[in-house]
């Protein structure tokens, strides 16, 4: 699942956002209210990779939970933006999946 939801962001192409996220699911963000449901998720992953050119996400740990049902990374982000690089911003994200392996539950922090 990390490697499909991180190769979307560094292609920047969020066309398989509905696939991964279960109809309901919930993603909490630091700097925004939640967003619930995957299209809604869809919708706003779309506007937050908006402007933003040669993305690079790299996986530092992944921590997956015996049963499978929730999954923790901790990664990195760069992109350019405005002519401006930013490089290696830290992240972790954190996720519980449902009974057929959709990401029902997503919560970030920067």
């Amino acid at each position: 699942m990390w490697e499909q939801l991180s190769g979307m962001l560094v292609s920047s192409d969020v066309s398989g956002v509905p696939q991964l996220y279960a109809a309901d699911a919930l993603y909490l963000e630091p700097y925004n209210p939640p967003h619930r449901g995957n299209l809604l998720i869809q919708a706003y992953l779309k506007d937050w990779l908006g402007g933003k050119e040669e993305l690079a996400v790299q996986a530092k740990r992944v921590i997956e939970a015996a049963d499978g049902a929730s999954l923790g990374v901790e990664w990195t982000i760069s992109y350019t933006a405005a002519g401006r690089r930013w490089n290696n911003l830290p992240r972790a994200s954190f996720f519980g999946f449902d009974a057929t392996g959709r990401i029902n539950y997503h919560r970030d922090y920067t």
